[in-house]
């Protein structure tokens, strides 16, 4: 079981993710983006300090990444200390904090079912390939750079991101809608992983 910090982006779809981490067994914490930075590191520091293991997660959400600071802020101070997970909004987060580049998606996507190809990966182990996922996203990321390797994708557009050192790991995809197939697999199977090579 893992302390997961989440950053709420005012995004409908948050708390089907926290439900479906909380299915999962985590203990969930959720924080409006509109939070002083200081307070999610203060919380991060008491669950390290109480022994747990902690994961931070970043939701989908309405706009581009640059609207949201807190996110920037965080992946520059925790990047490398504990794992890091992006979800749409947040995975583009990610592709622009590390210099990458996002813009409009060649058509926006809300509510439809893809097939991504996978790479061969242990977040991945098990899974169908291609893989079904839900996709609602009129941005998506144009330039991915070199410290993010694509392990995901359809039609040559990055649908998963990770930096191995960092332990940072991006969906633009949504791995807790039902369209998903296995979602909840991935999900725990990502945050075993990231836990993992922490140690």
């Amino acid at each position: 079981m893992a302390s997961v910090i989440f950053i709420d982006n005012q995004d409908s779809f948050t708390y089907n993710i926290v439900d479906e981490l909380e299915k999962l067994n985590h203990c969930v914490t959720v924080y409006r983006n509109t939070v002083n930075k200081q307070t999610i590191i203060d919380k991060i520091k008491t669950a390290q300090s109480e022994g747990n293991s902690v994961v931070l997660f970043f939701s989908p959400g309405p706009g581009k990444p640059s609207d949201v600071l807190l996110m920037s802020q965080l992946l520059s101070t925790f990047k490398s200390e504990i794992p890091i997970i992006g979800v749409c909004l947040g995975h583009q987060a990610i592709t622009e904090f590390y210099g990458g580049v996002v813009g409009l998606a060649p058509e926006t996507i809300h509510g439809k079912s893809s097939r991504i190809n996978l790479q061969e990966h242990p977040i991945f182990a098990g899974l169908t390939n291609p893989f079904t996922v839900a996709r609602y996203h009129s941005l998506v990321a144009t330039k991915v750079p070199q410290s993010l390797t694509v392990i995901g994708e359809v039609n040559d557009l990055p649908m998963a991101v990770i930096n191995e050192k960092d332990k940072v790991l991006g969906f633009q995809f949504h791995p807790e809608s039902v369209l998903t197939t296995e979602g909840a697999t991935l999900l725990q199977q990502s945050i075993n992983y990231l836990l993992e090579s922490e140690r």
